[in-house]
């Protein structure tokens, strides 16, 4: 399902995000050089101007499910059940892409905000089944860049729509809008302890800390998952310098993580938080990690990897790793 935020401070803007699945993605940190040539589903032939990192995977070509590229601009791909709406068939004069293109495209192409809302109307979406699950992955989009502008794209009537967000929070399904004026059920939420009240003649006061967050959802649900965020990102605090931010998201993170086995989806598959990736959009930082170790792997975007003859996919341990004192 997954749960994604970004958070900016005067040092830099990170977006950050789980991957939770059912299936099992294998993603791993990868590298795509400029001018990369790459032929679409639809067997259109294209060459991305930027280079890029991100958690990737090849099959007869490269998936990807988030990343950064060298202008700053870091994008990722959520779950969208039930809401996704993709063209049926390609529109002359524009590319035509499969759902699970849509990332490459942006990351190969765009550097900014700005630069997507005038280049979006180059693309559309067409159903086509990923090769991979078997089916059309119905998908929806959060982005950044370097200014901290964060937005969302999902598809309503087969076209792309993008739409700012002011909470820097983004799950799944139902449509963004709706988790927006759901945040309205939560004004009570605070993270200072409720003051002492009186019923009648008695006094009434919290048993002990952290009354404020009584009736902060817990559950593994989108609308939880987004308020839960939401809370968290807000308040969050000690995350002035890049250290310190990555720290704060990190355990946001911990907040949304799925472990194995607790959620099960009705085909019996386990549905759990495979890794956690943050893009650090000023120092084209790519953090990565998989859900075996809480070991965290950074990844350079540098000029010698972005002029590489191809691209470039990077291995981490697969195991539990911990520093004996």
């Amino acid at each position: 399902m997954c749960t994604s935020i970004t958070l900016a401070n005067e040092q830099t803007n990170f977006l950050a995000r789980t991957m939770d699945f059912g299936f099992e993605l294998d993603g791993r940190p990868t590298i795509i050089p400029r001018n990369y040539s790459f032929t679409t589903d639809l067997g259109e032939q294209l060459t991305f101007p930027l280079g890029f990192v991100g958690t990737g995977r090849k099959l007869n070509s490269y998936l990807f499910a988030d990343g950064v590229n060298e202008h700053g601009l870091a994008i990722a791909e959520l779950y969208f059940p039930t809401e996704a709406s993709y063209m049926k068939k390609a529109v002359p004069e524009k590319i035509a892409l499969a759902p699970h293109e849509f990332i490459m495209w942006v990351l190969g192409n765009i550097g900014s905000i700005e630069e997507l809302k005038t280049r979006i109307n180059e693309v559309v979406v067409v159903n086509r089944e990923n090769k991979l699950l078997g089916i059309v992955l119905p998908l929806h989009f959060i982005v950044t860049d370097s200014s901290g502008n964060t937005v969302v794209i999902e598809t309503h009537d087969e076209t792309l729509t993008i739409k700012e967000n002011p909470v820097h929070v983004m799950t799944n399904s139902p449509r963004f809008e709706w988790h927006l004026q759901n945040l309205n059920n939560y004004l009570f939420l605070q993270p200072t302890n409720f003051a002492a009240k009186s019923f009648g003649d008695m006094p009434a006061a919290p048993f002990g800390q952290g009354s404020g967050t009584y009736g902060l959802p817990g559950g593994y649900t989108s609308p939880e998952r987004f308020v839960r965020a939401a809370f968290l990102r807000s308040y969050v605090s000690n995350t002035e310098t890049v250290d310190g931010a990555l720290t704060g998201i990190f355990h946001v993170l911990d907040n949304v993580t799925i472990p194995k086995g607790v959620n099960i989806k009705n085909d019996g598959a386990t549905d759990y938080t495979q890794y956690r990736a943050v893009f650090d959009t000023k120092n084209r930082c790519y953090y990565f990690n998989p859900y075996h170790t809480q070991e965290v792997f950074k990844v350079q975007l540098t000029e010698e990897r972005l002029t590489a003859s191809e691209p470039i996919e990077l291995t981490v341990s697969s195991s539990f790793s911990t520093t004996e004192l």
